[in-house]
């Protein structure tokens, strides 16, 4: 079996490596041409996954290392009998590290105390249901909106209406959808962000065409991760922002290995192939937990170990360049460079205070 893989989805060599022949592409060389001889692809969100791309190969089964799915056709792919699988689920911990550290930043700036905040969580699937599981645990109120989960009967869901006029932070975690009843491009409108609390503020993790950026730009506190025209990022917003980061919220080091781990399986599943690398014994049980000592407060360890304010101070060289290619380049090699983030499971946090340790263990860390 021949697998043609993206060279930056990790351990994508080691893992496939045992199902048949990898090799390893760059993002821009995965085209049509270079596919054809391929039964099997390993891609990511960048890589556009349609007639265009699989005409004439010989692919047989599709793996995205990514939760998302807006960059695939699906009824290509299911009426050429072409077999699917994207990661879902595979950083949902790493998004909600990224909001958590958001929220707990802005509070500290402000001094404001998370315990006092209202957060409104617009979608509670794998990501926004972590979020709002972690803020009860912490004593921090939750405003839920899900009409999709309200539809099937579960309880416990606000309008949207009533979320945005009584917020005090945002953070929305939907698909993005372009039809049906329950469509997302650009739902949040002006008309929506109006709503919002004069100094509430909007975290966007989601997906980027979800937001009327326009609409977005005219609010006074956001932190984005996500934009509409990746990697054609809109710089007049960027700079209205708070932080702002090249779509990397859900790049933590476990996350992609989750993502790689999560198709490896399910191609393995596909083709009925007995699983023959171990991620758990390869790589997780390989990383080495770090030790950080509690110095002045929980937002100086978040941001020790999820630094969106040193990714943002990065982003920030996109704002000094006129050319649109080039910021794309810029954008591009920001998000394929990524540093190692870990999660918040693999550190230990010394010398903490007994009122704050409680908490710590709550956002995932250990305390000794």
């Amino acid at each position: 079996m021949k697998i043609a893989a993206d060279k930056n989805i990790l351990f994508a060599k080691e893992a496939f490596s045992t199902l048949g022949d990898v090799k390893l592409f760059d993002q821009d060389e995965i085209i049509n041409e270079n596919i054809r001889d391929f039964d099997v692809l390993i891609i990511r969100s960048a890589t556009k996954v349609d007639e265009n791309l699989l005409s004439g190969t010989k692919i047989k089964f599709v793996g995205s290392a990514v939760i998302g799915t807006d960059h695939i056709n699906a009824k290509y792919l299911e009426e050429n009998d072409v077999g699917f699988s994207s990661a879902i689920g595979c950083n949902s911990r790493s998004v909600a590290e990224y909001v958590l550290t958001s929220i707990y930043t802005f509070c500290e700036k402000n001094q404001l105390s998370p315990k006092n905040m209202t957060v409104g969580i617009i979608g509670t699937g794998n990501i926004g249901g972590l979020v709002a599981k972690i803020l009860k645990k912490l004593g921090i109120k939750t405003i839920l909106n899900d009409p999709i989960l309200e539809k099937r009967g579960i309880s416990g869901f606000s309008s949207l209406d009533y979320l945005a006029q009584n917020s005090d932070i945002i953070s929305v975690h939907v698909p993005l959808t372009t039809t049906g009843e329950y469509k997302t491009q650009n739902f949040l409108d002006d008309n929506f962000f109006k709503k919002l609390k004069r100094d509430a503020l909007f975290i966007q993790t989601s997906r980027g065409s979800v937001c009327d950026e326009i609409a977005l730009s005219k609010i006074r506190n956001c932190v984005i991760d996500v934009w509409a025209n990746e990697p054609n990022i809109n710089v007049e917003l960027a700079k209205n922002s708070i932080f702002h980061t090249p779509h990397i919220a859900g790049h933590s080091f476990d996350g992609k290995i989750n993502g790689t781990k999560i198709i490896y399986e399910a191609c393995c599943k596909y083709f009925s192939l007995t699983k023959k690398f171990d991620f758990e014994s390869e790589v997780f049980a390989k990383i080495e937990n770090e030790i950080i000592e509690y110095k002045n407060n929980i937002c100086d360890i978040l941001l020790k170990c999820c630094p969106i304010d040193d990714d943002s101070r990065n982003f920030e060289k996109l704002f000094c360049e006129e050319n649109v290619a080039e910021r794309k380049t810029i954008f591009k090699n920001l998000r394929q460079n990524y540093r190692k983030r870990l999660e918040f499971s693999h550190y230990t946090i010394k010398n903490v205070p007994k009122n704050f340790a409680e908490d710590l263990k709550i956002l995932g860390f250990s305390v000794s």
